[in-house]
């Protein structure tokens, strides 16, 4: 029986997969630097060998699974804009999903962050999607100022600004002392900093 190219593709595809969810769960557990391609091949219980059909290198095969889990958080955040909702509530979605989001891969980051700096292609994988959330964040801005709910003048400045107030809130939500913390409180908490500031009103 002569299996079909479309069979091949899709066994290879699945293959594939297998590989980077099995590479992310090492990577996550151990490290970039300690982690071998042994130990992702004795996992996926196939010969070191295999895994080079798939990928050149274990700088290779850790791009794939950064670019993987950058694609998960991008269109889960992708979901939130394009829903018809209150620029407000966006917002808060926004924020809100993003943290869910990098909470259930912070073992991940929390091993990006600590040891793999040196390697080139992970800040520009960070500039290029640190870009596109800045893009995201403006156009939930400009639908709020359309609609009467945000007064800006400057969008990218804001939009800099809120990026960059979730991104510091990342890990400690995520893996810090406030992983436990419930995050729909802490987002509103934050929302109304963002959104009213710190000043008393009387």
């Amino acid at each position: 029986m002569v299996m079909s190219s479309d069979t091949g593709v899709n066994k290879k595809d699945a293959n594939r997969e297998n590989i980077l969810k099995i590479a992310q769960e090492i990577f996550s557990k151990y490290g970039y630097k300690k982690t071998t391609l042994d130990d992702i091949a004795n996992a996926v219980r196939k010969g070191k060998s295999s895994l080079y059909y798939y990928f050149s290198s274990k700088e290779d095969l850790f791009q794939a699974v950064i670019l993987k889990e950058v694609e998960i958080l991008k269109r889960e955040l992708e979901k939130v804009i394009l829903r018809n909702t209150d620029p407000v509530e966006k917002l808060r979605d926004y924020i809100l999903t993003k943290l869910n989001t990098y909470r259930g891969l912070a073992n991940f980051y929390h091993a990006l962050e600590n040891d793999v700096t040196a390697i080139e292609f992970i800040d520009n994988i960070k500039n290029k999607y640190n870009q596109e959330e800045i893009r995201m964040i403006k156009r939930i801005l400009i639908e709020g100022v359309r609609k009467n709910a945000f007064d800006v003048k400057d969008f990218t400045l804001v939009a800099i600004g809120i990026t960059t107030a979730i991104k510091g809130l990342e890990m400690p939500l995520s893996a810090g002392d406030y992983g436990t913390v419930n995050l729909e409180t802490g987002v509103d908490n934050i929302l109304k900093i963002l959104c009213y500031g710190i000043m008393k009103r009387n």
